[in-house]
């Protein structure tokens, strides 16, 4: 099967102490196969880049999206409830803002309800969690983008665009649990 290119989405993310570059490198590349078999290219944009021809803005199919990356939430959300990992915003017309949202420390402490190869994240080699966290953050990320290129703010009932998603899940290494189910995938057909 031969997937044509559809959308090329370049995200800008902004480092901060707690993002650094190799954990950027593994966000962008776990939401980059995710999206790869959807015909939805995904990758960093080049610094200073704001969707500019040079970067490859040469028609309709390229999008620059930017990553805010918040260290700490300012509202409370209810106990028993971790909130929204991740957030887009839609204009009253339905057109998504092309700005992320990703909640780093409530996806570190998502994480932290979990384990991986038997063992808790407090464990775990340097090497590991910047791996698992890129992969988590990644996946947050592939999902909100669902929602730019999907244009709607609706959730699936499984899949990469369902509400809730296991900590397991989004930390183990299979990406299967976060395809497009077959309407989405058809909406975004027929967006084409």
């Amino acid at each position: 099967m031969l997937i044509a290119l559809f959308l090329h989405i370049a995200l800008t993310v902004h480092r901060t102490p707690a993002v650094s570059s190799g954990l950027i490198d593994a966000a962008v590349a776990e939401a980059a196969g995710i999206w790869a078999p959807y015909g939805v290219v995904i990758d960093a944009a080049p610094d200073g880049c704001e969707g500019c021809a040079a970067c490859g803005a040469t028609d309709d199919s390229y999008r620059a999206l930017t990553i805010v990356a918040v260290e700490r939430r300012r509202s409370t959300v209810a106990p028993g409830w971790h909130g929204a990992l991740g957030a887009i915003t839609f204009a009253p017309d339905g057109a998504p803002a092309p700005v992320i949202t990703v909640f780093l420390t409530d996806i570190e402490r998502f994480i932290a309800l979990g384990q991986l190869a038997g063992l808790p994240p407090s464990l775990w080699p340097e090497t590991m969690r910047q791996e698992i966290v890129g992969r988590v953050l990644g996946r947050v990320i592939a999902h909100e983008i669902g929602h730019y290129v999907l244009r709607s703010p609706q959730h699936a009932t499984n899949g990469l665009m369902r509400p809730l998603q296991f900590a397991s899940d989004l930390a183990a290494p299979s990406r299967r649990p976060f395809m497009l189910t077959a309407a989405d995938a058809a909406r975004l057909g027929d967006r084409r």
